[in-house]
């Protein structure tokens, strides 16, 4: 699985180099074929290659037994049901959740992005491993989340509500995504570009502060959940863990800033960069200040920044000649392929 990621990441990249020499039916083209191999490769996946395939596989063949599907989503049990009088094998499940995961990340690029094949490969790096092939709930939920950015940013709440209502039923952890529809798309200013950066700062001063409110807070549909995550977490079953000061989280930091610095450059090329912005600067602050319960602050993290795969692809923006913008991008890629392809047990150049 991992050697077979790592053909259609480079393929990708080569692609994407000759993608302004290419007709646009063929770029259509090269597009669905890559969105159908990486929804079989995801759908068809051996069980056991990541950390979640197993529990869903018993909960899958056990939908109607509340041991299994204690905390599940009414949509998981929904789809189990009507797949298993089809048949027992929860590559269906697999098939289905990868379908509705890729297709809708996949739109949400064209629709967020002038360029066909760099956002896939960013796609490719981690956040295809992580909800694709491992949080597969999630998947459906971020990709409901890249759709609702363009509603939220136009100020069309009841599309974007719908939207987060569809991937809430597919993962109660969407309720967190409505406090999003109060962001505005306003260009930044250098006083709002000041403002944003400080949230980083910020974030490092509460988690020196610690806290445990949410250790004890009942939270509505989640809390159970989470206690659940955080006891695997404890008892070493999980790969869930939080370093505030790690080089990915320190990198996706300094990315964070170098956008705000380039911020003018570009939302002219990408009008919705400051919401995608402000979304992932949102995950970083979760990230920082809810380390204290590493399964609360990964969940909500990894959700919010699930706009990097936009907002990493603009940093090519920013570069001239062009080429070696695609070059930083792709090589800021391959970085977060060493540890999107941990989640499959694949170890690519060190230890993270």
């Amino acid at each position: 699985m991992a050697y077979a990621i790592l053909v259609i990441f480079f393929i990708t990249c080569l692609i994407a180099f000759i993608e302004q020499f290419l007709s646009e039916k063929y770029k259509k083209m090269a597009y669905i074929l890559i969105g159908f191999i990486l929804i079989v490769m995801a759908g068809m996946r051996e069980v056991g290659i990541d950390p979640d395939s197993e529990n869903y596989e018993n909960s899958y063949m056990q939908y109607y037994n509340l041991d299994f599907t204690d905390g599940m989503e009414y949509s998981f049990i929904l789809l189990s049901s009507i797949l298993n009088v089809f048949t027992n094998d929860a590559h269906a499940l697999f098939l289905v959740y990868a379908f509705l995961g890729v297709f809708m990340k996949m739109t949400a690029f064209r629709q967020l992005s002038e360029m066909y094949f760099l956002p896939l490969i960013v796609y490719m790096s981690f956040y295809y491993e992580v909800h694709e092939l491992t949080q597969i709930r999630t998947g459906v939920l971020s990709g409901a989340l890249l759709l609702s950015v363009i509603p939220i940013a136009e100020k069309k709440y009841l599309h974007a509500l719908l939207l987060i209502c569809i991937g809430t039923f597919f993962h109660y952890s969407g309720l967190i995504l409505l406090p999003l529809m109060l962001l505005s798309n306003k260009r930044l200013t250098n006083k709002w570009r000041i403002a944003w950066a400080s949230i980083i700062p910020l974030a490092y001063v509460i988690y020196s502060i610690g806290g445990t409110l949410l250790m004890n807070a009942d939270l509505p549909f989640i809390g159970n959940k989470l206690a659940m995550y955080q006891v695997a977490e404890e008892k070493g079953r999980s790969l869930i863990g939080v370093n505030v000061f790690g080089p990915l989280h320190i990198l996706n930091v300094l990315l964070y800033l170098y956008m705000l610095f380039f911020s003018d450059a570009i939302t002219e090329r990408n009008k919705y960069f400051p919401l995608l912005v402000k979304i992932f600067g949102l995950g970083l602050f979760a990230y920082v200040i809810f380390a204290f319960l590493p399964v609360l602050s990964q969940r909500i993290s990894l959700l919010l920044r699930i706009v990097s795969i936009i907002l990493f692809c603009n940093i090519s923006y920013t570069i001239r000649p062009k080429w070696v913008g695609l070059l930083l991008v792709m090589f800021i890629s391959f970085i977060y392929l060493n540890y999107g392809l941990k989640y499959i047990e694949f170890q690519l150049l060190w230890e993270v």
